[in-house]
């Protein structure tokens, strides 16, 4: 690594590593020496990475961008827009990633692997909240610029936040579930995804808020069983049967907390349909597929909240990559929510657009 690389690095993440390295120390008045000798540690410690390219030294940037999952329509979505400002802005992109969206320790050693490999930074969406951030916070204390993506991660010192503003889009759902029930103290039924998981607790918060404000009668709220649709449909559908009163479903709304929890409880709500039982139940889901938009176009499900996983990702490496060349960025950066509803995909060219539909 050249002097210059290694001044760069020290100038941008010093600060932050000495409020870290405090902390830890229980120094939260550290003066004099003891400071001097803080700053000296971290310092060293900022320096035993070892260098491909950066931007210090003229090389071309090599970045790693770390999904939550590498399956699923939303993150091959997510992963066209890194690929395309990865090319915009002339940088290498390593993107890896978990199989499933439940496999913290593999995540947190992809994580490690990458530093270890001397990428310049990193872009990260972390699968939990607390169980991710001693390797995260292991790559600020490297010196490395970070970018937190789609999920929120309980540390500091990372240099933004890119992701849908979550809270709001549960509040949406929420307003959106009151307006189409139509009654006061209509039942619903609130399915999540796995717990500590950022971005799905945030919007269940929102919807929550909005919903109980509206005067709806929140009856069942729980997670399911492990993080995949077959998980999460087994979940829906021993709860889907307490409510079943003769042939007739007794809820009058449902909301599932992202893709695969929403793909879960459709499948759920169409065995009971099969079965016989009626649905009446309004549903929305967070996030969109082929299968849920065919669900929505058919009368299914009354609407989906969108993200824009294309822009997410795009921006998460634009930020990063800006921040690597000396720019600065904004600490939260909001990627977009809309409520799609089918009236919405046959008047607004937009919303087609955001969904991937023509």
């Amino acid at each position: 690594m050249s002097h210059a690389t290694l001044c760069f690095r020290s100038q941008h993440s010093l600060p932050q590593a000495v409020a870290r390295a405090a902390r830890r120390w229980r120094a939260p008045h550290l003066t004099g020496l003891g400071l001097l000798l803080c700053l000296f540690c971290v310092g060293c410690r900022q320096g035993t990475v070892e260098r491909r390219d950066g931007a210090g030294d003229g090389g071309k940037l090599t970045i790693a961008v770390i999904p939550k999952s590498v399956g699923g329509d939303f993150w091959e979505t997510v992963e066209q827009g890194a690929v395309e400002a990865a090319a915009e802005m002339d940088v290498d992109m390593k993107w890896e990633g978990t199989l499933t969206e439940t496999e913290i320790a593999e995540q947190n050693r992809i994580i490690e692997n990458m530093l270890n490999l001397g990428v310049d930074g990193m872009a990260i969406a972390p699968l939990n909240a607390k169980a991710t951030w001693r390797p995260i916070e292991s790559v600020l204390d490297a010196g490395l610029p970070v970018v937190i993506f789609d999920s929120a991660v309980q540390g500091d010192g990372f240099d933004s936040f890119v992701a849908t503003n979550n809270l709001q889009g549960g509040v949406l759902a929420g307003q959106h579930m009151a307006e189409i029930v139509g009654t006061e103290e209509g039942k619903v039924f609130i399915l999540r995804f796995l717990q500590g998981t950022g971005s799905t607790e945030a919007r269940a918060e929102g919807f929550v808020q909005a919903a109980e404000s509206a005067g709806l009668n929140i009856v069942a709220d729980t997670y399911p069983e492990d993080g995949t649709t077959a998980g999460a449909k087994k979940t829906a559908t021993n709860y889907l049967e307490r409510y079943v009163q003769g042939d007739k479903l007794d809820l009058e709304g449902i909301f599932a907390c992202n893709l695969v929890t929403a793909l879960g409880m459709s499948a759920a709500l169409d065995d009971l349909r099969k079965s016989g039982i009626e649905v009446h139940a309004k549903f929305i889901g967070f996030d969109t597929s082929p299968e849920l938009l065919k669900g929505l176009h058919n009368g299914e499900i009354d609407a989906l909240i969108s993200q824009d996983p294309r822009r997410m990702g795009y921006l998460a490496v634009e930020t990063l990559v800006k921040r690597l060349r000396g720019e600065e960025v904004e600490s939260f950066i909001d990627t977009g929510v809309e409520v799609v509803t089918k009236e919405r995909l046959e008047n607004e060219p937009k919303i087609r657009a955001l969904v991937g539909e023509k």
